[in-house]
């Protein structure tokens, strides 16, 4: 994609996403402050607005955006956030410097059958697989998240040194235009951003098909304190639940939900509806936060795993 339609594209983007509100609610709505990406991981957020079913539960959402799981998980213990999207390796990190955050409800899947984010280069670059990695520069939205451990893990486990790999951190909606100055080698967005950065045609996908962390993984989820579920528990109940219907929602209603998705993006729907789309849980599964876990105590992040249960709240 030329510099200019990426430019354009993040501008769009930054004018599209300001802090959204769900309108009038009754009298006893829930005021609820959420922080979320700006990509498909967190649509749920836009879904929840645009589709009613943050109103439906009774909950007035105040939804504002950033670029990585790091500043919303700060933001959420601050107390400027209520809850947040943010990715399971970020929470390990929080959860073991005994940080008191816990999700309360899951976001997407990524698998080797369909993969939502993966790394993308230039299409005249020599890089075609991962010991091509060695000495160049791959940008993600977070350095030691789950942006870039999966992707160290692949590197490593086919022939790959990723301690050889300069990691550099830029925000999604704006690492195509990073890829096309030259200022990186490569990019890992998650859609509809890895779809929209391959459709002029000049760069080239590589999938982390092969010996990645797991052959599927939770990404992220909605954390919050525990001081704030205690004080919160209704809220914090029905916010959980809108998520499952959200969910639900957006795994039968791929169309509809691309309209959203693309209103907020500013992608257009016919681009939406041709990337890789995850799919989005109702309810927890351990088995596949657990894999996330363990590759962030390999690569150093945390000192050593624990039970992915220690950071899901039971409601």
């Amino acid at each position: 994609m030329r510099r200019s339609a990426f430019v354009a594209l993040a501008a769009a983007l930054s004018a599209a996403l300001p802090a959204r509100r769900a309108g009038a609610q009754t009298a006893n709505a829930g005021a609820l402050k959420i922080g979320a990406l700006p990509a498909s991981v967190a649509a749920a957020a836009m879904y929840g607005v645009d589709g009613g079913f943050f109103k439906k539960n009774n909950l007035d959402v105040d939804v504002q955006y950033f670029n990585n799981g790091a500043t919303i998980t700060a933001a959420v213990l601050g107390g400027s956030l209520d809850v947040g999207l943010v990715d399971i390796i970020s929470v390990a990190s929080a959860h073991t410097r005994g940080l008191p955050i816990v999700y309360v409800a899951p976001a997407m899947i990524n698998s080797e059958k369909i993969p939502t984010y993966g790394i993308i280069v230039r299409g005249d670059s020599a890089i075609r697989e991962p010991k091509d990695f060695t000495g160049k520069t791959l940008a993600v939205n977070g350095l030691k998240n789950v942006s870039q451990i999966p992707i160290a893990a692949w590197i490593d486990n086919n022939g790959g040194d990723s301690s050889a790999v300069k990691w550099v951190e830029i925000g999604i909606p704006v690492m195509g235009a990073a890829l096309e100055r030259g200022t990186v080698d490569a990019i890992s967005p998650s859609e509809p951003f890895f779809s929209e950065a391959l459709k002029s045609g000049a760069n080239r996908p590589i999938f982390m098909s092969h010996k990645a962390v797991a052959p599927a993984y939770l990404l992220s989820g909605w954390i919050a304190t525990s001081d704030w579920i205690a004080k919160n528990l209704d809220l914090a109940r029905r916010f959980a639940l809108s998520i499952r219907e959200i969910n639900d929602w957006t795994n039968k209603n791929p169309a509809a939900a691309a309209v959203i998705l693309s209103k907020y993006t500013k992608v257009p729907v016919a681009d939406i509806e041709h990337m890789h789309r995850g799919a989005f849980p109702t309810t927890f599964d351990l088995g596949l936060v657990q894999p996330i876990i363990d590759a962030a105590a390999k690569y150093g992040v945390i000192t050593k795993a624990f039970p992915a249960s220690e950071i899901v709240y039971k409601f």
